[in-house]
């Protein structure tokens, strides 16, 4: 094999994606200098990934797949429109009382959702989820009882999905549930990049009295890979000033309650 620096194929194709994550973008020269591989290997392993769906390649170099945006890192998408998740959290955080059993995803949205209702006194609320990091967010909070739904971790999300989960959610009901998405359009409703996750917020859904969207901008007109929640079930959807204006319309038009804060 020619000169690799010591760099393995699957250690070289693992650095790559993850540069192009946190670059957005990679060039096969910067990545031949820094494994000290031939512009060939380096070609190869953006290839290998390419096929599976992580990346697409560029002249020169590489770039984020379009599903692979949609699918992120947690710590990734945490970082992006921090402020509009934050007052959208804060306007759902509004609608829950003292008594209620409420429902959170283990969206970015739902997890600032979560940090609002830390800024409220309760005696008794009690918060089903499958984020972990939700989760551990209202440990200790005075009056909040948070349940995980149990299932298989998933990695990219923090998230538990699978049966398991479903099981749990067969037996509660919830007052409101909290949904973040990929994607959310009239006729498709809301939407997951991913399956299993979708699976499992189609039960949290089917859960909950009254569903509500808690979506930022950029997920307005976006289709993703499967709807967990069509537009008859959403109750109200709330998101952020940046909206489209057209976006906003097509929902109102559809029937849908749009709150803007």
């Amino acid at each position: 094999m020619a000169k690799n620096d010591g760099w393995l194929a699957t250690e070289r194709r693992t650095r790559a994606l993850q540069m192009v994550q946190e670059r957005g973008t990679v060039a096969v020269a910067e990545l031949s200098g820094l494994f000290g591989v031939s512009d060939v290997t380096v070609r190869t392993d953006l290839a290998y990934l390419e096929k599976r769906g992580l990346v697409l390649r560029t002249h020169g170099g590489a770039t984020l797949s379009e599903r692979h945006q949609r699918e992120l890192s947690f710590a990734a998408r945490e970082q992006t429109n921090v402020e509009l998740k934050r007052r959208i959290g804060l306007a759902a955080a509004e609608l829950v009382a003292n008594d209620n059993a409420i429902i959170l995803d283990a969206s970015t949205t739902a997890l600032q959702v979560a940090r609002a209702l830390k800024q409220r006194q309760w005696t008794e609320l009690t918060v089903v989820t499958n984020g972990i990091y939700t989760a551990l967010e209202l440990l200790g909070v005075p009056g909040v009882t948070a349940i995980l739904t149990g299932g298989v971790v998933r990695e990219t999300a923090i998230s538990l999905t699978g049966p398991l989960g479903e099981e749990l959610l067969h037996k509660v009901h919830a007052t409101i549930g909290f949904f973040g998405s990929a994607g959310l359009t009239p006729d498709r409703g809301l939407m997951e990049a991913n399956l299993h996750e979708a699976q499992l917020k189609s039960a949290m859904a089917a859960a909950s009295e009254r569903v509500v969207a808690v979506v930022d901008h950029t997920k307005l007109g976006q289709v993703a890979l499967a709807t967990f929640a069509p537009l008859e079930r959403i109750a109200l959807v709330i998101t952020d000033s940046e909206a489209d204006p057209e976006r906003l319309a097509e929902l109102r038009a559809a029937g849908l309650d749009v709150r803007v804060v």
